[in-house]
Formats: C-alpha cells, sequence, structure tokens
C-alpha cells in the first residue's frame, strides 16, 4: 500500500486543515520577505501533493476511494468540504472548511463564556466548625 493511500483518511478527517488555511492568509503588505510556512503547514502540504496521485493540484474522489472503504464515514466528510460538487477537494475548498470549523469552535465558545459569565456566582461561604 502506497504512502498517500495511508494518509488519506488524515487528510480527509481535516487534523491539519487549520494549517492548510494558515497557508491562505495573506502576508502583511509591511513585510517585504515571503512568509516561510510553518512546520503543520508544510507537513499538510506534503501530505495534499502525496494524496494527490496525478499531480492536478486536487483529490478526486477516486483517488479517496481506498480510504472510503477504511472508513466510509470520510465520504461524507469529502462531500461536506467538496463544496462546488465538482468530486474533487482542493486546498482551497480544505482551507475554506477548516475556516468554517474555527468559526464555528469560535462562536461555540464564546456561547459557553456567555453562559458562565450569566449564571449567578456563588458566594464562598465558610465550612462552619462542627
Amino acid at each position: 500500500m502506497t504512502a498517500h493511500r495511508l494518509i488519506l483518511p488524515l487528510l480527509l478527517a481535516l487534523p491539519l486543515a487549520p494549517a492548510l488555511a494558515q497557508s491562505a492568509a495573506p502576508a502583511p503588505a509591511a513585510t517585504t520577505a515571503a512568509r516561510a510556512p510553518g512546520k503543520n503547514e508544510q507537513q499538510a502540504l506534503k501530505w495534499f501533493s502525496m494524496l494527490d496521485a496525478n499531480g492536478d493540484g486536487r483529490i478526486s474522489r477516486e483517488e479517496a476511494k481506498v480510504a472510503f472503504r477504511l472508513k466510509p464515514s470520510l465520504a461524507e466528510v469529502f462531500d461536506a468540504t467538496d463544496r462546488d460538487r465538482d468530486g474533487y477537494l482542493t486546498q482551497a475548498e480544505i482551507r475554506a472548511s477548516a475556516d468554517r470549523r474555527r468559526a464555528e469552535r469560535a462562536e461555540r465558545r464564546q456561547k459557553e463564556r456567555d453562559i458562565a459569565a450569566a449564571a449567578p456566582r456563588k458566594a464562598a461561604q465558610p465550612v462552619s466548625a462542627r
């Protein structure tokens, strides 16, 4: 079994999508030198290129079929990430999916903070001696 077939489930499950999303961020205008990709970003991009067996810059459903056989739920992840429904995952689609997931997490955390802040706080009560 080739390395790209072993790594495909990891990429489709998007554990490194935040690293891919970082590579989409433009460098600040004041910076003259290009930003060097971080370690996780380099690894994610390497894995993407390994999974892209035909080198067309995208992962097709055909390239992903082995992962679907190993973990059928990855087909749903593929479909949810393939926003233009063309049957391919591009780095841009993976970045967009990571951005959506990051925004959902931030929103959920903010709601949790709001709920915690609204809850009445119990005053510290001294323990009575018996």
